[in-house]
């Protein structure tokens, strides 16, 4: 069974979590921060990832974990992140997924299939 590590938040990490909380956005990217230098926003973004509230879903792009969850073994909504890891606005959503989202089909997702996997370890 996996144990979960305790988050805490520095003052830094809470202002940028509430930030992007408050505008009801899931996802960061290091261009999000255009006012702080670049190294220091990669460290700091690369500690958060560490302590559990960031998941880093490609570089320079960051997904917020919510607090009650555990960090190792968190999934988030991949249908929720496309849009995150697509360059440029126009993007799409085909056939399976699709389906998936307006329930036309009856094969469980991969988030039901990943969480079993983890409850059965």
């Amino acid at each position: 069974m996996l144990t979960m590590r305790h988050k805490y938040i520095s003052t830094q990490s809470n202002e940028i979590l509430s930030y992007f909380n408050s505008k009801d956005i899931p996802c960061l990217a290091l261009q999000a921060l255009p006012e702080s230098k670049e190294s220091a926003v990669r460290e700091l973004l690369s500690d958060m990832t560490k302590r559990g509230l960031l998941m880093r879903l490609k570089e320079g792009v960051y997904f917020i974990i919510p607090y009650e969850e555990n960090a190792e073994t968190f999934m988030p909504d991949r249908h929720l992140i496309a849009q995150y890891l697509v360059k440029g606005p126009k993007y799409y959503i085909s056939y399976y997924s699709a389906l998936q989202i307006h329930n036309l089909i009856t094969q469980p997702s991969l988030k039901v299939k990943s969480k079993l996997l983890f409850q059965n370890k």
